[in-house]
């Protein structure tokens, strides 16, 4: 996994597909995905709780619905397929 600290304050980055997935369906907001080379990075909105659900997440005691996350998932892996594939 891959975790970026933006230079923005305001944003939270990762091109860790699982747990981007994750955070969208803990309700972090998606505001952009990126190129880095081969790799998509998703950038979120960054918040005051996002260690928490990192170290919940890492943690393995994360409490989130497992067909919200496996649509996310998908979801994801789209975007990814869609960003790879821009201009």
């Amino acid at each position: 996994m891959t975790t970026y600290e933006s230079q923005k304050t305001d944003e939270y980055r990762t091109s860790d597909l699982y747990f981007a997935s994750y955070l969208k369906v803990a309700g972090l907001e998606l505001t952009a995905t990126e190129k880095d080379g081969r790799k998509v990075v998703f950038v979120f909105k960054k918040t005051d709780f996002i260690r928490d659900l990192k170290k919940e997440y890492f943690n393995k005691t994360a409490k989130v619905s497992a067909l919200n996350f496996v649509d996310e998932i998908r979801n994801m892996k789209s975007l990814t397929y869609m960003t790879k594939n821009e201009d």
